[in-house]
Parts: structure tokens; sequence; C-alpha cells
């Protein structure tokens, strides 16, 4: 029995499973990215993506109410939904999280958003690192993490409404440490997923795509505090 009290199966296959998780995943960034940047030259050249936010500022607020739909389903149906409707949900999640996206170049500048990335990578890589080998249990912190994201959600929000929170350097930091910490934790819970599973499962299939969404949400939330923070500094 391995130290999280589930029976090991084996490297080999462990470490093809994360593969699994990293390259659906990287999937999904890459359909962010490169949709992204579509729809960044699209409002360079005043073309359907100007149009779009422009002329039709609801359907913005229309994408991320379906994202935030996506994300419940993804989590609440993961048990009964099949392994390829679970990776559309994921994929679907990543293409309007790119049309999304492609106004950062505008609000911080292309340098900025890719010095912001490259950082990200980075510390993305040296967490995911550090959750794949590091022997501490990370779910003791669980409830550390939840309260984090919950406070750092309100605090969004307020934002808002109350100008002082709005971009503010503190927040941004404490968010780019607990998003951090996520990694570590969300990079073990995948070895969890696999340990406490059986090959052939759907359910082992579907963790698959639920890991590589949760990596796929710290990334992201990362880099957009890591982004903010640079064009912060550099505004100065």
């Amino acid at each position: 029995m391995s130290e999280y009290g589930y029976t090991q199966a084996g490297s080999e296959s462990l470490q093809n499973y994360i593969l699994k998780v990293f390259t659906k995943m990287s999937t999904g960034l890459s359909l962010t990215a490169v949709i992204a940047f579509l729809g960044y030259r699209s409002l360079a050249s005043g073309g359907a993506m100007a149009s779009f936010f422009y002329r039709m500022p609801m359907m913005s607020l229309g994408i991320l109410v379906v994202q935030l739909i996506l994300c419940v389903l993804l989590t609440a149906k993961l048990a009964t939904m099949s392994t390829a409707m679970a990776e559309t949900m994921f994929y679907v999640y990543a293409v309007l999280t790119g049309v999304t996206f492609s106004v950062l170049p505008y609000v911080y500048g292309a340098g900025n958003v890719f010095a912001a990335f490259i950082y990200t990578a980075v510390m993305f890589v040296c967490c995911t690192i550090i959750g794949h080998t590091t022997r501490t249990d990370m779910t003791r912190f669980s409830g550390i993490f939840m309260g984090g994201l919950i406070a750092l959600i309100v605090c969004t929000v307020l934002s808002f409404f109350i100008p002082v929170l709005r971009d503010n350097i503190v927040i941004n930091y404490l968010a780019v440490f607990l998003f951090m910490g996520l990694t570590v934790y969300d990079m073990q819970r995948i070895k969890q997923f696999y340990y406490g599973t059986v090959p052939g499962q759907q359910i082992r299939e579907n963790l698959a795509v639920f890991g590589a969404f949760e990596l796929y949400l710290d990334f992201l939330n990362l880099f957009l505090r890591i982004l903010q923070i640079m064009s912060r500094s550099r505004r100065r």
C-alpha cells in the first residue's frame, strides 16, 4: 500500500497515465492559444471578433455563463458521462476561453502576454514536478486551498465595486502562491486518480480528463495573475 492508502499498480503505467493527462491539458492550452491569436488578429484588422466584442457585449457575458455551466456539468456528471463527452466539454471550454483571451494583448500588451506565459510555464512545470515527487500528503491542506479560493472569488467580485481592490498587487501575489499550491495539490491528486482506479474503467479515463481540466485552470489562473503583476510593475 502507498502512503495515501491505495494500491500501487506500477510506475510505467503511472507515467503513461500522467502523459495522457498532460497531452489532454496541452491540447486544451493549444486550442486556447490558437483561438486567442486568431481573435487578436481579427480584432487588429477590425474583423468579426471586433464586431463581437464592440457590438454584442452581452455575448461576452454569455460565454462566461456557458463556461460556468460546462465547469459545473463536468464536475457533477463526471462519473456518468462518456469520456468523449467529457473531452468535448473540456475542449469547448478551452475554445471559449481563447475567445475571451483574444483581448489580453490589447489590455496588457503583446510583450507582457508573451513574457507572462514564459514565466507561468516555468513555474507551472516546477510545481508539477514537486507534486509528482513529493511524499507530503497535500490533501491535508485541501481546506486551506478551498478557503483561499473562496476568499479570492469574493475579492474578485468585490473589486468590481471597490476600486482599491481592483488590480491589487497583494491579492495578485497571494493568488500566485495559491495557484502554485493548487498545482502541486492537483498533480498529486492525478496520481491518486490512477492508484484509486483499475485499468479499463471509464471513470479512470474520465478522471484523466478532469485532471487535465484542473491543471489547465491552474495554469490559466497563474498566468493571469502573473500577467497582472508584470503589467503593473512595468507601468511604474
